[in-house]
């Protein structure tokens, strides 16, 4: 993906690598603690269909970060001010925390959308499933589901990973809402939403980011901007503005007059105007 955070990709190699190997951890333990927490989230919430608003945010989303597969969506009323992604990258899920709804202006949904998208884009569904069961723990123990306890070393790469994969995710949020301070409004909001309390600059911070499963805000943002101003942002930019033209040529309508025109023709033969 354009948009992955080289960071992101140097530790989720480092990941694989480990003593834990991915064919373990995606077998019958985890499909088990997923289908369990399918099941507890589609019980109590509601699934966002295709035709509804959110439904459409979800599908232009997922359109520009060209995804393979179009996650199933739900809004639940139990997870707070909070939004997540599990699964695996073939059958993919996105919880969106029901109050969220009444707080977040359009824009700001939109990139929370993406963030969520950006992680499935980037081929984090495996590990990151596995650290929203380590962290978030979503209602059972390990050995209730399963899952074998991971040693403290594992545990720590894997949550430094999941921090770094926020940042690809943070990306992938900008080139869909293209816009900073959209990004920076909604990181802003949910960080004072949850309370979370920085601990600010100096070890005390540093130590609090080690054992957290997310970045810093200010940490975000700033990487955030640096991203903004980037050749690679501008290229990632360019190759969505150049496809979406070229999907626009081969519609079978012309986009400037109305007239119908054979899907493969990159003119109007009503008013000759390029659709490119």
């Amino acid at each position: 993906m354009d948009y992955a955070y080289a960071a992101d990709l140097e530790k989720l190699a480092l990941l694989k690598e480990l003593a834990t190997p991915a064919a373990l951890i995606k077998a019958f333990y985890l499909k088990k603690a997923v289908s369990m927490l399918v099941k507890e989230v589609s019980d109590r919430s509601a699934l966002v269909e295709r035709g509804s608003k959110l439904g459409w945010m979800l599908i232009k989303c997922a359109d520009t970060l060209c995804l393979k597969y179009l996650p199933e969506m739900y809004v639940d009323g139990y997870v707070g001010f909070n939004a997540y992604s599990f699964g695996f990258d073939e059958k993919p899920y996105v919880v969106l925390g029901e109050r969220l709804l009444k707080v977040l202006t359009e824009e700001e949904m939109t990139a929370l959308i993406a963030h969520e998208l950006g992680h499935i884009g980037c081929g984090h569904m495996l590990y990151h499933t596995l650290a929203e069961f380590i962290v978030q723990g979503v209602g059972w123990s390990a050995s209730t589901i399963g899952i074998p306890l991971l040693e403290t070393p594992l545990r720590l790469a894997l949550l430094s990973w999941r921090r770094e994969s926020e940042v690809s995710a943070d990306r992938a949020s900008l080139l869909v809402a293209g816009s900073v301070e959209a990004v920076k409004s909604l990181l802003l909001k949910l960080t004072t939403l949850n309370k979370e309390v920085s601990c600010g600059d100096g070890v005390l911070g540093s130590l609090s980011e080690v054992v957290s499963s997310h970045p810093l805000v200010a940490r975000r943002i700033a990487l955030l901007e640096e991203y903004y101003k980037s050749v690679g942002y501008a290229k990632a930019r360019s190759k969505i503005s150049k496809r979406n033209l070229v999907r626009r040529a081969f519609v079978p309508i012309c986009r400037f007059c109305g007239a119908k025109k054979p899907p493969s023709s990159l003119f109007c033969s009503s008013c000759g105007r390029s659709c490119v």
